[in-house]
């Protein structure tokens, strides 16, 4: 049985995208896989191909089926076989999760273009190459938002269209529609007569012919968003910032707030700021007996001196009590200091990063440089297909035939680089950046006390799920990855290792 599970496995093939889907990368992935296995010995049972599903989550259709198909005991797969670990999951946490899971059923997991294995310095580049992938998804992610967030700054609604727009082409601006914008200018004028009720006006607009998208009769909760939604005078109001739209407005500003009554405060003020800097702990920290968080406030003395205080919101809680708000912030900032990354660990660190890096990168490179001369040499040979049909020596058909021919070995070769192709950048300079905010963590929560928006910011990316208190200490489950692995550096599961050669250099 055991030989059995050494030598069976399946392949998981994965693309993101419907563009990737229709041309060559599934077959590609598959193709590799396939010779990885019978290079190995492998006898693969099954392949599971996933089409245009994300990885940031397990919960794909293709990778759901594949894991049943591991656990089935009366069939013991050896190996999941991927062609980069990035096809297996985008999220730290979710590889984590699916590895111990297919460790219970005796599968390992491989990937066709990185050395992966159950040996040390195997696991670390596999622990290496997850954070990169989850890195990876992060940088497109927030470059996504950037790039969301200049169109917003530039007057361009990029959310779907609210009733009584519409938009013409894919990634231009809504425009007024000429079937339902007349009926929400009507609803305004309407409505600042101070006859109506969103009820009536719903009811008044359906006798006039107005309908949903959907063609279903207009309610009082649509004309209340209708009414309240200054998307109608051109003002974009999203996440507390206003912004002028460059697309025309439906009806004028002075008409908008005349049918606020009472509401214009509420639409001018903003939203409550939550990141307090008097109490920069407020909703953040947790107490450890009924999990509600804490909260801020000042009480005044005799001499009105105000002395503030952090406090449950639960006060039927045994431990509820009022905890001065130095003495708080201070066990805050002595577990800052506990949890904080020493140097020997930054150094350990650094030192397999850089090498895992270095050699994936160097690896890459020269097979980018093989593959773009084999791209350029096909080229020549296209260029020499429509030279022989200019002279007569090949038909249309024969023409047309080699041509397509070619162009898809090039589609090939061209997929293939993009997939090996790295984003460069200095990752020792990346490191340290990354380093400067995490080595003196307690110094730098203390830093930002005038910026208690970044300083929230610094509290979440430390602290994923919040921090928890016992009325002494703090203290949480769940810390961000560099803390955690430095946390378990200490024990037997520590997860990272010095490569070879290097130990000495960090001999305390």
């Amino acid at each position: 049985m055991e030989q059995a599970t050494q030598k069976t496995g399946i392949i998981y093939a994965r693309v993101s995208s419907q563009e990737q889907v229709n041309n060559t990368s599934l077959s590609m992935q598959e193709r590799l896989c396939k010779e990885y296995a019978q290079r190995e010995g492998i006898e693969i049972l099954q392949v599971f191909i996933e089409e245009g599903e994300s990885a940031k989550t397990t919960n794909r259709t293709e990778f759901q089926k594949a894991l049943n198909f591991c656990a089935n005991k009366k069939r013991p797969i050896g190996y999941f076989i991927v062609y980069k670990i990035d096809r297996f999951g985008r999220s730290l946490d979710y590889h984590g999760v699916t590895k111990v899971f297919l460790k219970r059923y005796g599968t390992k997991l491989r990937s066709v273009t990185e050395p992966i294995d159950e040996s040390p310095i195997g696991q670390a580049t596999e622990g290496m190459l997850a954070v990169f992938a989850e890195f990876d998804n992060n940088v497109r992610s927030a470059r996504s938002k950037s790039a969301t967030a200049e169109r917003v700054r530039k007057g361009i609604w990029v959310w779907q269209a609210p009733i009584g727009y519409t938009r013409i082409t894919k990634g231009g601006n809504i425009v007024a529609d000429e079937t339902s914008a007349p009926y929400i200018k009507l609803a305004f004028e309407e409505y600042a007569k101070g006859a109506h009720s969103y009820q009536s006006l719903s009811d008044f607009l359906e006798e006039r012919g107005f309908r949903t998208r959907k063609g279903k009769r207009p309610c009082a909760q649509l004309m209340e968003k209708i009414i309240h939604n200054p998307v109608y005078y051109a003002l974009i109001n999203t996440g507390g910032h206003k912004t002028q739209g460059t697309f025309p407005a439906i009806v004028e500003e002075e008409l908008f707030w005349r049918c606020q009554s009472g509401a214009r405060r509420k639409f001018m003020s903003g939203s409550r700021e939550r990141a307090n800097p008097i109490f920069p702990l407020r909703r953040f920290a947790t107490c450890t007996t009924c999990s509600k968080t804490l909260t801020g406030s000042a009480s005044t003395g005799r001499g009105g001196i105000k002395y503030p205080y952090y406090h449950h919101q639960k006060q039927g809680c045994v431990s509820a009590t009022f905890i001065p708000k130095e003495t708080l912030e201070q066990n805050f900032v002595e577990y800052l200091q506990e949890i904080t990354p020493t140097k020997r660990y930054e150094k350990v660190f650094k030192a397999i990063v850089l090498d895992v890096w270095q050699s994936n990168y160097k690896k890459l490179d020269s097979e980018n440089v093989r593959i773009q001369k084999e791209i350029e040499t096909l080229k020549t040979e296209r260029q020499n297909v429509f030279d022989m049909h200019r002279a007569g020596k090949y038909n249309d058909d024969e023409f047309l035939e080699q041509k397509d021919l070619i162009n898809l070995k090039i589609q090939q070769r061209e997929l293939l680089r993009d997939e090996k192709r790295i984003e460069e950048f200095d990752m020792e300079v990346a490191l340290d950046c990354s380093f400067r905010f995490i080595r003196e963590s307690a110094k730098m929560w203390l830093g930002l006390k005038e910026l208690p928006v970044y300083r929230a910011r610094f509290q979440n990316n430390v602290f994923p799920e919040k921090v928890s208190y016992d009325g002494k200490k703090f203290g949480t489950k769940k810390l961000a990855m560099i803390y955690k692995i430095n946390q378990e550096s200490g024990n037997e599961k520590s997860r990272i290792a010095a490569p070879t050669g290097i130990e000495p250099v960090f001999t305390p």
